[in-house]
């Protein structure tokens, strides 16, 4: 059991620390506008897909107890890490479709919260609604940066640079209040479905 707990709060501090890294990489793309025309860019892009896909990855497979906010990470780790790796192998090929690329993930990140937020008001979380607005918003966000994008409505920089922070800041919302450690608490597994070992 300690091991355990070990190994999900591991996963929560992986998830809030990349979370973020998420931010201030979305926060230096809209104070460094040139930073979107240099290699610094890729490299730094790369870094913060790497490891939040490996953050999200090591989180799917921690247990949580309540196992809402790692439930959908393994497949979006692996998108992260597919973006490591384009931009690792193919940096000249990928770079004019990169905003696209972030769009998406932003928005794929965005509904997966939307339909964990039904999932915690399930569970009778009260944050739900609170999760339920801000996955809302997020979704905003990434339809807007997807949309942005394709119509070159702003500096794809700019709109990379907001979703980013809004993504970053939403991550490490959820994280912090939905992930749980097993408590010792009397019937804990039965209000929750969950098995005590």
């Amino acid at each position: 059991m300690k091991q355990h707990n070990t190994i999900v709060r591991s996963a929560k501090i992986l998830n809030v620390i990349s979370a973020g890294l998420m931010f201030v990489t979305g926060l230096l793309l809209l104070v460094i506008p040139n930073l979107g025309t240099t290699t610094a860019q890729r490299i730094l892009l790369g870094v913060l897909f790497g490891l939040t896909g490996g953050a999200k990855i090591f989180g799917y497979f921690s247990n949580d107890l309540y196992r809402l906010a790692f439930q959908f990470d393994f497949a979006i780790g692996v998108y992260c890490e597919l973006l490591t790796l384009l931009i690792a192998l193919l940096p000249e090929r990928v770079f004019d479709a990169l905003p696209l690329l972030i769009s998406v993930y932003v928005t794929l990140d965005a509904l997966l919260k939307l339909q964990m937020s039904f999932d915690a008001r399930r569970f009778g979380m009260k944050s739900w609604v609170a999760l339920f607005v801000t996955a809302l918003f997020l979704c905003g966000v990434g339809g807007f940066a997807v949309g942005s994008t394709i119509a070159e409505l702003m500096r794809y920089v700019a709109t990379v640079g907001i979703a980013l922070m809004v993504d970053g800041l939403e991550n490490a919302w959820v994280t912090a209040h939905t992930v749980r450690i097993r408590a010792k608490k009397k019937n804990v597994s039965e209000h929750f479905g969950i098995e005590e070992k």
